[in-house]
């Protein structure tokens, strides 16, 4: 079980009250910048339409 102080002094909490109090901006996520990487990167390129003659 947790304590308040060792709350306090995980690196989790750190980051969430700097956040918190204005200190430091929230950084993105590695999975929130490889998923907005992959929307762009899976768009299929228009394959051309055989014509027959």
């Amino acid at each position: 079980e947790l304590t308040t102080a060792e709350i306090r002094n995980s690196k989790a909490y750190k980051e969430y009250h700097a956040c918190a109090m204005g200190e430091a901006t929230p950084r993105p996520k590695a999975s929130a910048r490889k998923k907005k990487g992959d929307s762009a990167s899976s768009t299929t390129p228009p394959t051309p339409t055989p014509t027959t003659t």
